[in-house]
């Protein structure tokens, strides 16, 4: 007769008495319905302290990929970098490296991608990059282009890329731009001419 029960991985677990204090209980109890059981808390709670008293090392990529989900890290060009630094807000959007980086992106030169190619490029290295937690490119049956940029700042930040993007777009194709600001999004209704 065929074994279930042998085929199943097992798990071993010991058995803990620890003394803790009321507070330390109460996030326990707090917790204990998400997680399913006090001893489940604590197991997490250990692979956490521990990650954080002995943190993983690993390639570089490795690393960005960890600092860009756990740390919210952003990708930034040293060139708009200096430029932010130093005070120069205009330079940011004339002098980057924003075509070089969607050639890189998507793998071929700008005067090798059409329109669509190079919206695509630009919507995915800006995720790459983690500057908006989702891009979303459609394209209506007139050929007109809707982008929607979604973050979690500020207005503000908004307007920034929203004009950022439309220089980049006017600089280098040869369309219209009408940008829609939101205070945790925007959208930019694209035309090409």
């Amino acid at each position: 007769m065929f074994n279930i029960m042998s085929k199943r991985e097992k798990t071993h677990k010991k058995s803990v008495h620890a003394t803790i204090s009321d507070e330390s209980y109460d996030i326990l109890e707090q917790y204990e319905e998400e997680y399913g059981s006090k001893s489940a808390i604590v197991d997490v709670a250990i692979k956490t302290f521990k990650r954080f008293k002995k943190p993983y090392i690993g390639s570089k990529e490795e690393m960005w990929c960890r600092a860009r989900e756990e740390l919210n890290m952003v990708l930034i060009g040293k060139t708009t970098y200096l430029s932010l630094i130093t005070g120069k807000k205009e330079e940011v959007y004339s002098k980057n490296i924003a075509v070089e980086v969607i050639e890189w992106y998507n793998g071929k030169r700008i005067d090798e991608m059409n329109f669509e190619e190079f919206l695509n490029g630009l919507k995915g290295m800006w995720s790459v990059a983690n500057y908006f937690y989702k891009i979303e490119l459609e394209k209506n049956e007139k050929g007109v282009f809707q982008m929607k940029f979604n973050h979690d700042l500020t207005k503000n930040y908004s307007s920034f890329w929203a004009e950022y993007f439309e220089t980049l777009l006017k600089n280098h194709w040869k369309c219209s731009v009408e940008p829609f600001i939101r205070n945790e999004s925007f959208y930019l209704i694209i035309k090409e001419t």
